[in-house]
């Protein structure tokens, strides 16, 4: 579903202006301080973050690789690089992708200098080994998301394999949320730093939602030229900021279904969307779409009355429930069982409401935010464990 391109002749001149060394660098000039350095002020915040999934997405294989992947790789483990075939063993990981549900694991590409997917992920909860097949430089794909300070230094739409990009962390560190640190570090003023507080419910929820969607960018491809997952700043060689409206962006070329108007949740796409929002009866005749796959908790939860309702009091956002750095004051690090009596009586379930729906590997589901009051059976147990496919 091609779009027009609008932007093609400023991001050719960007091309040109802005050169650097191919792949990814711990670029200086980007303003971003670490997590580190936001860690030495910030020291409950920074301790709690360290304890969730967030700070711990990307890992080098040292410190992240799964004792039991390492007992079973030579049992029906990886064996080939995706993209190339190229036959690879347990010493050419250079990094790896997650841990709680699955790992993947991602070997260096000296086409690019990014990093290529081997052919098998683990699925953590099942103990097993699963086919994965993406074929494209983890970093113009996924980097956005799943690092910190992300940005295209040089870009051609002619020539997506030269495209350049620099990094200030991996994983979603503190000023994925809160903006570049640069200046709030050096002078200690609280304004050049992003808060969610007195944000609207909107502006609050489309901070997370940056992360938490599934799109297809058609104008910035991956280095391999396919439609990337990834969204970049408008402007080549800026990263993204949390107080940046990021839905109005390239309404000509990255589709979002459930988001942008013109891209309608129930539309028919095709490939990586296709698929996306179950479309059953259910769904069409509430006119609620849970999830078919993961990431896409902004999609939904756009849709659910704790975001749409016209009494102000009672919107939500998903800071609401969830809290990147809990602390003594604010210990919401991830959604109790019981965090939905709060608000509710004891009928209101965290496992009646959220049922898990959307696939992140084999017989695992992600829990959906419709919080729709017709739910689905769940397809885990009520204890929350999967229900894996026979």
């Amino acid at each position: 579903m091609m779009r027009k391109t609008i932007f093609g002749g400023l991001l050719m001149l960007a091309s040109v202006l802005l050169t650097v060394s191919a792949g990814p660098a711990w670029a200086e000039d980007l303003k971003y301080v670490g997590s580190e350095r936001c860690g030495k002020c910030h020291e409950a915040e920074f301790k709690s973050w360290q304890q969730s999934y967030h700070s711990k997405m990307v890992r080098s294989k040292d410190d992240g690789i799964l004792k039991d992947v390492v007992a079973q790789w030579g049992n029906g483990g990886p064996s080939k690089v995706n993209l190339t075939g190229t036959p690879a063993t347990l010493n050419d990981v250079v990094y790896v992708v997650g841990s709680k549900w699955k790992q993947r694991f991602l070997v260096k590409n000296p086409a690019t200098g990014g990093l290529l997917f081997l052919d098998k992920q683990w699925n953590s909860v099942a103990k097993r080994w699963e086919g994965y097949g993406n074929k494209n430089d983890w970093d113009t794909n996924c980097g956005t998301c799943h690092s910190t300070g992300f940005r295209l230094t040089s870009y051609d739409e002619k020539k997506p394999t030269e495209q350049k990009w620099v990094m200030a962390e991996f994983n979603v560190g503190c000023e994925s949320c809160h903006g570049a640190g640069s200046d709030h570090a050096k002078t200690k003023n609280r304004k050049p730093i992003y808060s969610l507080k007195d944000k609207s419910i909107e502006e609050q929820t489309r901070v997370c939602g940056y992360c938490h969607i599934r799109s297809e960018n058609e104008l910035f491809k991956t280095a391999q030229g396919n439609p990337s997952e990834h969204l970049p700043h408008p402007v080549v060689g800026n990263s993204w900021q949390p107080s940046e409206d990021w839905t109005k962006w390239y309404p000509e070329h990255v589709v979002i279904p459930g988001v942008q108007p013109e891209d309608k949740i129930d539309a028919d796409y095709k490939g990586d969307l296709a698929g996306m929002f179950k479309m059953d009866d259910k769904a069409k005749k509430s006119g609620i779409y849970e999830s078919a796959k993961h990431h896409q908790q902004y999609q939904e939860y756009l849709q659910s009355t704790h975001y749409t309702t016209a009494k102000e009091k009672d919107r939500m956002s998903c800071s609401s429930c969830h809290s990147s750095h809990a602390t003594e004051a604010k210990p919401k690090m991830i959604v109790a069982k019981d965090t939905c009596k709060e608000c509710h009586d004891a009928s209101y379930t965290v496992d009646k409401f959220m049922p898990g729906t959307g696939q992140t590997v084999q017989g695992l589901f992600v829990r959906t935010h419709t919080f729709n009051k017709d739910p689905r059976p769940p397809q885990t147990t009520v204890s929350g464990e999967p229900v894996y496919n026979k």
